[in-house]
């Protein structure tokens, strides 16, 4: 395909590449007539070779501009670039979401239910409008759904707004783009973990293939994961059409009915429409709603009657005097308050705790949230019987997880206690007694209670054999399993985590990089508002913010750019970029990934996750210094309206730098040349401390 970037197509004028998929690139650009930033969708070439099917696609493409829902991305023209066809969309700022709940059931969270309601709600209805004007989308799924606010931006690591909005996007392509197969049976289109059982099959597909998928999107939002998981896409596509969908744990029975007729294999069985499946979902909530309450009220009857005649009996014990002490009075109205309150149901209910797995290799955003596989060295006699890993609990590498599906049984009437290893080898630190799930899959999960950076104190584990009960705190000598990180390889680990001596604060490099990064999006999506609302004093103090963060303050372009007497810098002064003797936290995140993997002791996931981390770094370098460039643009301006191409291409750019962009249309963001950018090296350098504990 060709790059479109710095072109004129029609009335747009085409800013910056966004992503690739599977069928189109996307660019983003700016309407010169309408004023505003609009999506360009560049279709594949092979459409001029079936003239019949591009007509038909010209046709039907006209038909879907023609919808107006707020729920649906707005289609504003349709035309051709060297014969390659290619829509002008609504450009829809936000996160998908896919890409939101990815980063949600990473941390093990869910949506609230009346969240999803009101998502469920809204879809339903853009669906239900489309198939109304004969138009079925076919393709449903997170990915294919934009979340955006207009009060304030979306972004996958905080709660939803209040006033998000999902918008349908793609809708209606796969159906145009195959519109010749679709008339005929025998032809499989869609995503396979969404795909009714009817296009599993090859079937012809009507309306009701929407309401599958819509029922396969929910149930991710409301399990953390979709029904059908599988290695290859035929068992994928064979459990679609004769598993019935796993149940949710913790799911109420009127919930999980409302999810199995959703997903119902027969179209006859299933919701005839989105809104039906919505109003029942609605219901359903209703129903749970109301008995809660009934349950509440009579549990607060009781708690009132039986204090009460607490009450009675203690006014009889003092019915000798001719008054009640006030101070009895306020005694029994503060038991009845915290009876009530104790009783009272919370807001959410969380899901029951779930054992972990051993984890695997972890996508970042925008990515599949399963954790990196232990890369197990080659040469190894054993293969690792369990995994370490530390991660950020409610402080930076303050919780440890140990998960392990192969760890052999302790002895009869003995328990499997660990202990974090010390620097010097020999202290040891109890994090508690490894448990077993009914699957004999082993997991221990420990968060410091004091907060510390175990990463800076810590660098193995040791399970030893305890007796059962043990009443003495100290291990005992019958050790099981022993794992150390070597001291070469690990101190580089340090220094992208815990702790690096030259930068403010100590500041470890890649702890630095994710840090101003979000800074950056944040800053980017300010200047964009400013900008939005005519401000120009605004535009150029977030612009000088977002310059001098990058450049450190070290840099000769670290000044006072908007001439108000000040410089601002919205970072500590390091800088992204080296400047001086400051490194700047993308080259030490770089810098130290590679020195980790290069020392002789550097183990298997040093060597391989140091290379994810560097190639991350390398992504981020490239963009920030497109960023510098397009913020100079901004800086050096005469008007907004000069400006305005360079804030819209900043802001995508900042969005890249800490995100990532998906650049080979796999619906994930790796750790590839192109695609990962900040949090993905964070991930990753955390994934190079990991320790695999073998026989």
């Amino acid at each position: 395909m060709p790059n479109l970037s710095g072109k004129m197509l029609g009335k747009v004028s085409v800013d910056m590449f966004l992503a690739k998929g599977g069928m189109a690139e996307v660019y983003l650009g700016t309407h010169i007539t309408l004023h505003r930033p609009v999506a360009v969708k560049l279709l594949k070439a092979d459409l001029q070779e079936e003239p019949e099917l591009r007509e038909r696609f010209e046709r039907e493409a006209r038909v879907i501009a023609m919808l107006r829902h707020p729920n649906i991305v707005q289609i504003f023209d349709f035309d051709s670039y060297e014969n390659q066809p290619y829509l002008v969309m609504e450009y829809v700022p936000g996160a998908s979401l896919g890409a939101y709940l990815r980063e949600l059931h990473k941390r093990n969270e869910r949506l609230d239910l009346t969240q999803v309601r009101e998502l469920l709600k809204k879809i339903a209805a853009a669906l239900t409008y489309a198939h109304q004007n004969n138009v079925i989308h076919r393709d449903v799924k997170p990915a294919n759904i934009l979340l955006t606010s207009r009060t304030s931006p979306v972004a996958v690591d905080k709660p939803l707004p209040e006033d998000v909005e999902p918008i349908l996007t793609d809708f209606g392509l796969v159906r145009l783009i195959q519109s010749n197969t679709h008339t005929s049976t025998g032809t499989i289109t869609g995503t396979p973990a969404y795909m009714s059982p009817e296009q599993a099959r090859g079937e012809r597909a009507d309306s009701r293939t929407d309401v599958y998928s819509l029922g396969v999107t929910v149930y991710e939002m409301l399990a953390g994961r979709v029904p059908f998981e599988a290695d290859s896409t035929l068992t994928v596509l064979h459990m679609q059409i004769y598993d019935p969908p796993p149940p949710i744990r913790g799911l109420s029975p009127a919930l999980q009915e409302v999810i199995n007729r959703a997903l119902a294999k027969d179209p006859a069985e299933r919701f005839q429409t989105p809104l039906e499946f919505s109003e029942a979902f609605e219901s359903a909530l209703t129903r749970i709603a109301e008995s809660e309450t009934m349950n509440v009220r009579s549990a607060i009857s009781k708690s009132i009657t039986v204090t009460r005649k607490n009450f009675e009996m203690a006014l009889q014990k003092k019915n000798s005097k001719k008054f009640v002490s006030p101070l009895l009075v306020a005694a029994v109205a503060l038991v009845l308050i915290v009876g009530i309150l104790a009783i009272m149901p919370s807001k959410q209910t969380p899901l029951p705790t779930q054992a972990p797995s051993v984890p695997t290799e972890m996508q970042a955003h925008t990515s599949d949230p399963t954790p990196p596989a232990e890369v197990p060295p080659p040469a190894a006699p054993a293969a690792p019987v369990g995994l370490l890993r530390f991660q950020d609990g409610s402080a930076p590498a303050d919780q440890v997880i140990f998960s392990s599906n192969s760890l052999p049984l302790p002895p009869q009437g003995a328990h499997y206690e660990a202990w974090l290893v010390a620097d010097d080898s020999e202290t040891l630190f109890s994090i508690g007694v490894i448990e077993f799930n009914p699957e004999n899959n082993a997991f221990l999960t420990f968060v410091d209670p004091d907060g510390r950076n175990l990463l800076a104190l810590y660098h193995g584990i040791q399970i030893t054999i305890e007796p059962n009960p043990d009443n003495n705190p100290n291990p005992s000598n019958d050790t099981a399993f022993l794992a150390l990180l070597p001291h070469g390889g690990f101190a580089h680990v340090r220094h992208l985590l815990s702790a690096f001596s030259s930068a403010p604060n100590q500041t470890p490099f890649v702890r630095g990089l994710l840090r101003d990064s979000e800074l950056l999006n944040s800053l980017a999506q300010d200047l964009l508002s400013a900008f939005e609302a005519g401000d120009e004093d605004n535009v150029r103090l977030q612009t000088e913010k977002m310059l001098n963060l990058i450049v450190g303050s070290q840099s000769p372009d670290y000044k006072d750019w908007n001439g108000d007497g000040t410089i601002d810098d919205a970072g500590d002064g390091y800088g992204l970029l080296l400047n001086g003797s400051n490194n700047g936290y993308i080259q030490g995140t770089f810098s130290h990934a590679n020195l980790s993997s290069q020392s002789p002791d550097a183990t298997e996931n040093m060597l391989a996750h140091g290379e994810h981390v560097k190639i991350a770094a390398e992504n981020v370098s490239g963009w920030t210094a497109q960023l510098r460039d397009q913020l100079m643009v901004v800086a050096g301006s005469g008007s907004l309206s000069e400006a305005e191409s360079a804030i819209r291409q900043s802001v995508v750019l900042a969005n890249q730098i800490l995100n990532g962009v998906d650049v080979n249309g796999s619906e994930s963001i790796e750790a590839i040349p192109g695609e990962g950018g900040a949090l993905t090296a964070y991930e990753h350098a955390y994934y190079m401390a990991d320790i695999s504990i073998k026989p």
